[in-house]
């Protein structure tokens, strides 16, 4: 699934046909009734060719939870997406507009934010480290714009479980690097057990969340939320928002309640401190979900998940990943142009108190000019378990020229302070 905001897959040296049996449709899409016909999308999908060694390992950009790495479309270098919590292969509308590529609209589903226009287009070609197109096929097409409040601007492809359903593949969080090898290269004797979702779709796990027994659970790489959970699932677990949150979807901007929970247990991991939003469960592509995890919560481990087996390893990293980035002050937004555009303020928080709202630009923090670094570095000083406390941050922060506990900034619309 598409999600998040800036707080912000054989047989060895073999073709990889697009039979029936081996690339059916995991699914046809959520709140959406399957077409009569399947469009080619389904029908007709590309050819891959896999070495014995896999893919090799292909480095991804460590600043980011979201995985996303280097492949080549149709003979042009550029990035594409891991996300299990999509069912198809996607290009994005606007590479396919500026390479006039046919598109034939199949499907209007629900998703984040509201309903998204799928089209598909009949011949397309995706290389991912050794593994190369022996046939070209078709994929679905669909507006990826909003992937830019993600800072994931350059990304044209989204890899999802039409590939990752059929390969083992690993995430080395401490290298920053990901594979994907023919299933059962890696046995995992002990790991998860996963399973493929509802209705043939989504990959999914069970998991322990307050006390409670949550199945099915949907395992999204796409998100960049550590849990999500669903409004049945928050009565019966007792959960309590704290604030709220915005997320960016597909379909555009949702604002969704936001809380930490007190207990959360995936196999053998008991998770503390981990924070939950409440979704719609339809948005995960089937009403039956009752939550969602997020690469908010698998960043902390090397990750390698075989859905033909149905396990997937959980492993520590070896040096512990940063702490995750929380806002103190109540602003969600973007850096841009010099300026720290606030697209949410979220409730209850010093931004609020302060009368923020979406739409201000923060000039200055600290007397000095924002920019990416520094924004990134206040919410770093902010962050669990670094020496310097978020109240004490707010301390050295206070007192200037924004009312209370806020970032010291200079708000205005379009110029410096």
């Amino acid at each position: 699934m598409i999600l998040g905001f800036v707080k912000r897959s054989l047989t060895r040296t073999a073709l990889l046909t697009s039979s029936v049996a081996a690339l059916s449709p995991l699914s046809a899409l959520p709140t959406q009734e399957a077409p009569s016909t399947l469009p080619a999308t389904f029908t007709d999908r590309p050819v891959f060719w896999i070495p014995d060694t896999g893919s090799g390992w292909i480095e991804f950009d460590q600043k980011s939870d979201i995985i996303v790495i280097p492949v080549v479309l149709n003979g042009h270098p550029t990035k594409a997406m891991i996300d299990t919590g999509f069912d198809q292969l996607v290009v994005s509308k606007t590479y396919a507009d500026s390479h006039h590529l046919p598109l034939t609209p199949w499907a209007k589903p629900d998703s984040v934010g509201g309903p998204t226009q799928l089209y598909t287009t009949p011949s397309v070609t995706l290389d991912v480290g050794a593994i190369r197109t022996t046939k070209p096929g078709a994929v679905t097409v669909m507006d990826l714009s909003r992937l830019n409040a993600m800072g994931l601007a350059d990304v044209e492809v989204v890899i999802g479980l039409p590939i990752l359903g059929i390969f083992e593949w690993q995430v080395d969080q401490d290298h920053h690097r990901f594979r994907l090898l023919s299933s059962g290269s890696i046995p995992i004797p002990d790991g998860i057990p996963i399973r493929v979702g509802p209705n043939n779709s989504r990959l999914v796990t069970d998991v322990s969340i307050n006390g409670q027994f949550v199945s099915p659970t949907m395992i999204d790489t796409g998100s960049d939320s550590e849990v999500s959970i669903s409004p049945a699932v928050a009565e019966r677990t007792r959960f309590k928002p704290q604030t709220d949150i915005a997320s960016v979807g597909a379909g555009g901007v949702v604002v969704q309640p936001l809380g930490r929970l007190t207990d959360f247990t995936l196999g053998a991991y008991r998770v503390s401190d981990a924070y939950a939003t409440v979704e719609r469960a339809n948005w995960w592509g089937a009403k039956e979900m009752r939550a969602l995890i997020g690469m908010g919560m698998l960043r902390n481990y090397n990750v390698t998940v075989d859905l033909t087996v149905g396990r997937m390893l959980l492993e520590p990293r070896v040096l512990p990943s940063k702490p995750a980035y929380r806002s103190t002050s109540g602003i969600q937004g973007y850096t841009r142009n010099g300026r720290l555009s606030v697209a949410h303020v979220m409730s209850r928080s010093p931004a609020a108190a302060a009368k923020l709202k979406p739409g201000d630009e923060i000039c200055s923090i600290d007397y000095k000019a924002v920019s990416k670094d520094l924004v990134e570095d206040y919410f770093a000083h902010a962050a669990p378990g670094n020496q310097t406390s978020a109240d004490t941050l707010r301390w050295h922060i206070a007192n200037r020229h924004i009312a209370q506990i806020l970032l010291t900034a200079a708000i205005r619309h379009h110029r410096l302070w």
